[in-house]
């Protein structure tokens, strides 16, 4: 059949050919109604590569319903043909090359190893596969390839049906229409070329994408009779299912009357308890074994599972379907005629309350509630529903996320220290799903020991501290690992042997990067799409170093990445961020994000110098202009302070003489008013305020830092008015002043004021230097302490005990006279003068003392 033109001898370029051989025809054949397929190869080796790689032939097959004839082996050499077809030489192998990932669809493979092959020979071989896969009825679809992964000489194919059927045909990647001819109530549809191009693979291509030239073929109209050919083979009419019905029960029981609970408990009984594995052989290629047989056998694939599941909600009146994507064509599968062939994946989808849920059943150990279900992007998809008749896009809006946080404590350089890291890794949803499933997979203890192998690649002497803790929180989906490793002499020497260096990285965000050379690629760059990581290191340095305050943030479209440094005293934090928005780079944007992600990736390998670090820019010590103010507002508080501590004032000698002691609440009070002073020397010490190496990092800031730096200048200012006015509401408190309410209630509006304003100037920071808002994190820790606050001014203006505690004034002396006093009169004895009584006629008393013969001394008020 091959034409005259395709006959003539026309040569590959040597730099078009790859493993050492090339093909000068490609020959296939395919009558549709003698289902069979004719393929024809000539092959040309033109070096010892070639020798290797090209000098055995291998065809699949599936016996159960195809015959594999060979017509020709012949090998040849100047000319001259070698004949070496011989049955006896071919081997029949099992070859299953599915199998690794627990697919079984009994395909064979004839293997023949050809002898004596020489460098220029020819291998030319032709083979016929009789028979089709009885799964797809009589509609025909195929896709007809013109070119190959390198260029071949001659190209020829055809396809050859009856006259009064018809095949819609689709072309793709610039191939030209096949010429259409008839002959003896045959029509022939033939696509032929000379000279096909190279199209040699590149790193990171979609799994969509495909540059060779090629016709899609199909004798299906539209997607509806996809849908009914799918309808009709898993359909099983009449079937009795007693372990399905004994399931469903069990599962109610469980559910009661919740239908969302249902679906939970069903989904993960088959994603988790039905194991994958797919026998699928013959027509259980694509039709699945029945809900019944599935439960007995307690394992399927994609398919079997699905069917399953929509058994198991249809007894519960909940509408389940079957739905058919590819995992490799997602959302291009929409450009491709109707047919069943396009398709590899069955997944379920679910209409419950107004809502379409989708459900891959392959997908084992997710978590959650049946409203957060996670189906992987699959783009579009065929729902096997009646009266479907076109692809229905998937939404998939993955809300997962990763959030690690790594703690180093940084030892010194001395030999045999050792740094301490503690690694937090918290994975939230689709992310807790994946984790899950692996850790279910090795176990904690194999999850220990691959994580401990990875971090000695990039520490060679880092070992476990703790065992790894793993917490698993199923019903809000969320996995929380913490690592705990010592790394001993982290420090290594620099190129030129006169430094120390450690060196750190955000390394998750580093994996989720592609790394490609050359921008002039006419592929796409495929991305993890809807990565979501927030990665933060922290490193506490044994001594005073500035690492830096340096941002750096890349924004568009395609990706998302920010920086934020921040630092206090001697603990610098490295908060990464970076985020997917899309699967794919476009060949017109790939140039640009070599660029950036080599900017991005600069950002996330440091290390710190032990001599660079420890010195530079004056870093250490302390900045004398910071202390200053201060001490001069600690002065300045301190002295007007003692002038009304001493202040003379009235009292009242009776609230004193009854005078209640420091008990109840007022000790929780009196622990607050301790811990203020203490907190207001500390606080700015912590924070490094008094350091040289913080007032450095203020030049960052470039014009604006004088306003910053008057700002940080006025909150010492603050600091010190604090320390000493809260020591001097300390002395009030423990001698009971009656102005200390007053005095304590100015103290705490003062702290209010003063939160207020340290939290304005860290956003008036972050907004000069265009960095991320931690400041708003500090948000609800203000609040509470403002709560707190409020509290005690009530307490102090409301309560009667405070009333009754704090009544005592300046001078002492004068109220103790003025007590003696009192106790005395208190305890005065009171005396009664007795008068003689008066007589009447009859000697009877007719005047009597009002005070009793016996006299007591009044006892004092208690």
């Amino acid at each position: 059949m091959v034409s005259k033109n395709c006959r003539k001898k026309v040569k590959t370029p040597l730099k078009d050919v790859s493993d050492g051989y090339y093909l000068s025809l490609y020959e296939n054949q395919n009558h549709v109604e003698l289902k069979e397929e004719f393929v024809h190869i000539i092959r040309e080796i033109v070096s010892d590569a070639g020798v290797q790689n090209g000098s055995q032939i291998s065809i699949s097959y599936a016996p159960d319903y195809q015959k594999l004839i060979f017509h020709k082996v012949v090998v040849w050499r100047n000319n001259v043909p070698q004949d070496q077809l011989s049955a006896s030489k071919f081997k029949i192998l099992q070859s299953e090359k599915e199998l690794s990932r627990f697919i079984y669809n009994g395909t064979y493979e004839a293997f023949l190893l050809l002898d004596d092959v020489r460098k220029g020979d020819r291998i030319e071989f032709s083979y016929s596969l009789q028979g089709d896969n009885p799964i797809f009825g009589k509609k025909f679809s195929s896709t007809v390839y013109l070119e190959g992964q390198t260029s071949i000489s001659h190209v020829y194919t055809n396809i050859i049906f009856d006259k009064n059927r018809s095949l819609n045909t689709k072309n793709f990647a610039g191939a030209d229409a096949p010429k259409v001819t008839v002959k003896d109530n045959l029509k022939f549809y033939e696509w032929e070329s000379t000279l096909t191009k190279t199209h040699r693979g590149v790193d990171f291509e979609p799994s969509w994408y495909n540059p060779l030239k090629r016709s899609q073929v199909s004798e299906y109209k539209n997607w509806n009779e996809v849908v009914e050919w799918g309808l009709a083979i898993n359909d099983y009419p009449d079937l009795k299912t007693p372990l399905v019905d004994k399931k469903v029960a069990e599962l109610k029981s469980k559910a009661g009357n919740d239908k969302k609970k249902y679906i939970e408990l069903a989904t993960r009984f088959v994603q988790d308890e039905i194991r994958y594995m797919g026998i699928e052989i013959g027509p259980y290629s694509h039709r699945p074994n029945s809900p019944e047989n599935i439960l007995k056998q307690r394992y399927g694939d994609c398919k079997d599972k699905s069917l399953l599941l929509v058994h198991l909600l249809k007894a519960m009146d909940i509408k389940g379907y079957m739905a058919y994507v590819d995992t490799y064509l997602r959302d291009k599968t929409i450009d491709f005629l109707p047919s069943p062939f396009i398709f590899n994946h069955v997944i379920v989808m679910v209409e419950y309350d107004y809502f379409k849920t989708w459900i891959d059943l392959t997908i084992s150990y997710q978590r959650g509630s049946f409203d957060n279900f996670y189906s992987p992007d699959y783009g579009n998809a065929l729902v096997l529903k009646k009266n479907v008749n076109s692809l229905e896009k998937i939404e998939s809006n993955p809300a997962g996320k990763i959030i690690s946080d790594l703690d180093f404590i940084l030892a010194d350089t001395t030999e045999n220290t050792i740094t301490q890291l503690l690694i937090k890794t918290t994975y939230t949803d689709n992310y807790a799903d994946n984790i899950r499933a692996e850790i279910a997979a090795s176990g904690t203890d194999g999850a220990e020991k691959n994580y401990l192998e990875y971090y000695t690649k990039l520490y060679p002497e880092i070992e476990l501290k703790d065992a790894l803790k793993y917490v698993d929180d199923e019903e809000n989906n969320t996995v929380e690992i913490t690592e705990s490793y010592q790394i001993n002499n982290a420090w290594t020497d620099s190129s030129d042997g006169n430094d120390k260096q450690f060196y750190f990285y955000g390394d998750l965000i580093q994996h989720e990067l592609r790394s490609i050379k050359g921008s002039k690629r006419i592929a796409p760059l495929a991305m993890s799409n809807h990565v979501n990581i927030q990665q933060r290191v922290s490193i506490t340095m044994p001594y005073d170093a500035d690492l830096g305050t340096e941002s750096f943030k890349i924004e568009n479209d395609k990706y998302y990445f920010e920086l934020y440094r921040f630092q206090r005293g001697r603990k610098a934090t490295f908060d990464y961020t970076f985020r997917t928005m899309t699967g794919v780079i476009e060949p017109d944007e790939i140039k640009n994000y070599i660029k950036e992600s080599k900017k991005i990736t600069e950002y996330l390998t440091y290390h710190v110098n032990r001599k660079a670090s420890a010195l530079s820019a004056g870093g250490s010590g302390v900045n004398a202009i910071a202390v200053i103010p201060f001490i001069i507002a600690t002065i300045i508080t301190g002295f007007f302070a003692l002038r009304f501590y001493r202040k003379s004032s009235d009292f009242d000698i009776e609230k004193i003489a009854y005078a209640s002691n420091i008990n109840g609440w007022l000790v929780f009070l009196g622990m607050r008013v301790v811990y203020l002073p203490f907190m207001m020397l500390l606080s700015p010490i912590i924070l490094g305020l008094f350091g040289n190496d913080f007032w450095i990092r203020m030049g960052a800031f470039g014009s604006s830092q004088w306003i910053v730096r008057g700002l940080f200048l006025l909150e010492g200012v603050f600091y010190g008015f604090m320390f000493a006015y809260s020591i001097y509401c300390a002395l009030l408190f423990f001698n009971r002043r009656s102005s200390f309410p007053k005095q304590f209630i100015i103290l705490s509006i003062s702290h209010t004021g003063f939160l207020i304003f340290d939290l304005a100037i860290g956003f008036y920071v972050e907004y000069i230097s265009g960095t991320a808002s931690a400041s708003i994190k500090e948000v609800p820790r203000v609040i509470w302490a403002l709560v707190i606050i409020i509290a005690w001014i009530w307490y102090l203006l409301k309560s009667e005990k405070v009333k009754e505690t704090f009544v005592f004034t300046y001078p002492k002396t004068k109220w103790e006279w003025a007590l003696a006093e009192y106790y005395s009169e208190q305890y005065k004895p009171k005396t009664t003068v007795l008068q003689e009584p008066e007589y009447n006629a009859n000697q009877e008393v007719i005047t009597e003392t009002n005070e009793p013969a016996s006299i007591e001394s009044e006892k004092p008020r208690e």
